[in-house]
């Protein structure tokens, strides 16, 4: 169980609800299949599968894991048996189906053919840092993240949670890193850099495999353009990417913090996932904990 993205979110106001309660308030949400007529379903699973617990703790850490499917059926199809219908329709009677009409038409089509549909499942996982007050959504998309919040805060009644953003100008300070070379400890410079004019024309630079500090960078940033994302390392413990809205993507821990798992047989898998989640929510705290101080 390791995350590869994290949308942080810090609550403005206590939570102290208990594991059991949380699990509690999730059962009248849980996951179901798609019906005939449904293009979507979603709701709370196991986050290890095989298992039927709602929650896995370690050191105050809960993980949560909100299931979703959706029928699959292509716009495409959908336009083209729309299309036919409306053909036949104005031959019948020698005029043109208003746009309402034709809305209901489409509405009662993608009902036919939803049965037929194939499904797509996905996992979204998150959990609660109890102890440091705050939560993480492993998505690398805002509202994926969001969804997961406000299909939580319905269970709850209430999640007073505000994402995770310093004080100043993220894209300002990252500017400024690069810029004069400087990074905080104890983070230093990956080769992943996005810079971004501000002007109307908004050009971007993406550079892979390059030395960030490097003068065609500077020579970037002289011309008007911000730091909009930024290869990092942490403690020689991980790498990842950090926008300018403070989300942190494309995580890789590194070989010394999986290694600390390597004596856990691979054939337990409960035993694995345990020590792999233990370990992984550890070091993510103290990367979010020490990244908050370099970036208020």
């Amino acid at each position: 169980m390791w995350f590869n993205n994290a949308h942080i979110y810090k609550f403005t106001k206590p939570f102290t609800t208990s594991e059991a309660e949380l699990v509690d308030s999730f059962q009248a949400h849980l996951f179901r299949p798609c019906g005939s007529q449904d293009q979507q379903t979603q709701g709370w699973v196991s986050p290890i599968p095989g298992t039927e617990g709602l929650s896995h703790s370690a050191n105050n850490n809960i993980l949560v894991c909100l299931k979703t499917e959706e029928k699959i059926l292509p716009s495409s199809v959908i336009k083209e048996a729309l299309d036919e219908k409306v053909q036949l329709i104005e031959a019948e009677r020698g005029q043109k189906v208003g746009k309402k009409e034709k809305q209901t038409i489409k509405e009662e089509i993608t009902q036919q053919l939803l049965p037929k549909a194939f499904s797509r499942n996905s996992r979204l996982y998150a959990y609660i840092n109890v102890t440091d007050q705050f939560i993480v959504v492993n998505s690398s998309s805002a509202n994926k993240a969001e969804n997961l919040l406000s299909f939580m805060r319905q269970c709850l009644g209430t999640l007073p949670v505000l994402p995770f953003k310093p004080e100043g100008d993220l894209m300002a300070t990252m500017t400024l890193w690069v810029q004069k070379d400087q990074l905080p400890a104890p983070f230093e410079f990956a080769q992943d850099i996005e810079l971004k004019a501000l002007d109307e024309e908004a050009a971007v630079a993406k550079l892979k495999n390059h030395n960030v500090t490097e003068e065609e960078v500077q020579l970037h940033i002289s011309n008007g353009k911000f730091v909009t994302k930024l290869g990092l390392v942490w403690s020689e413990k991980s790498k990842f990417v950090l926008n300018e809205e403070a989300v942190i993507k494309q995580i890789k821990f590194l070989d010394i913090v999986k290694e600390q798992t390597e004596d856990v047989p691979n054939e337990d898998k409960l035993a694995k996932f345990d020590a792999d989640y233990a370990i992984m929510t550890g070091e993510l705290n103290q990367l979010i904990l020490e990244l908050e101080k370099v970036i208020v």
